[in-house]
């Protein structure tokens, strides 16, 4: 936890949460990026960018997206699946069906699914139960200390990436750390993959 703490500290301090691609195949042997296709990025045009730290223009408000399906094209273009890059230069995972098989403590994963059961938390923040296309499940925690960064960027103008966060059967979809199995599923006994959020929101579909 100690070293998830550190990350996301790190990554507090960033201009941006997502920094965009260090590493986009220019040059070298490096992997060309799986970018979305001009067809779909032309659905998000109306997503401000601006040039990350390499000059290559990145989607740098998240939270104007309309739909999960809008936010996970700008963060596969800002960090494409199969290429390191990001505050800590690790590959982002993009997770609607189940985990994948042995992944790593701490790995940054993009989550996609429905909401089952929300509530807040006494310490603030939230968690959810988020069933994925496959049935499977898993849970999803944001801190008190998320939560006030969004409060915080809607005051100064942002749109509320949170709408009805409690809601069962909107999508939830949201950028976070695995923590391993250790969430809790809704029969109180079984342990499914542990998400912690840096930031998510919530929409109809």
């Amino acid at each position: 936890m100690r070293s998830l703490i550190a990350r996301a500290g790190t990554a507090l301090l960033l201009a941006t949460l997502l920094a965009g691609c260090s590493k986009l195949g220019l040059g070298g042997k490096a992997a060309r990026p799986q970018l979305p296709t001009p067809r779909q990025l032309k659905y998000i045009r109306y997503m401000s960018q601006s040039p990350g730290a390499d000059g290559r223009k990145v989607y740098d408000h998240l939270s104007q997206a309309r739909t999960c399906y809008d936010l996970e094209v700008a963060m596969r273009w800002d960090r494409p699946p199969n290429v390191t890059g990001g505050p800590f230069n690790d590959s982002m995972h993009y997770v609607a069906s189940r985990m994948p098989a042995g992944l790593a403590m701490n790995s940054e994963v993009f989550i996609s699914g429905v909401i089952e059961q929300g509530r807040p938390l006494s310490s603030g923040g939230s968690v959810w139960a988020v069933k994925l296309k496959d049935g499977s499940e898993i849970q999803a925690v944001e801190t008190a200390q998320y939560s006030e960064k969004q409060e915080e960027a809607q005051q100064n103008g942002g749109k509320p990436s949170m709408v009805h966060p409690y809601t069962p059967g909107r999508k939830l979809c949201g950028y976070g750390f695995y923590q391993g199995n250790k969430g809790l599923a809704l029969d109180g006994h079984t342990h499914v993959p542990l998400v912690s959020i840096l930031f998510a929101m919530d929409r109809p579909d």
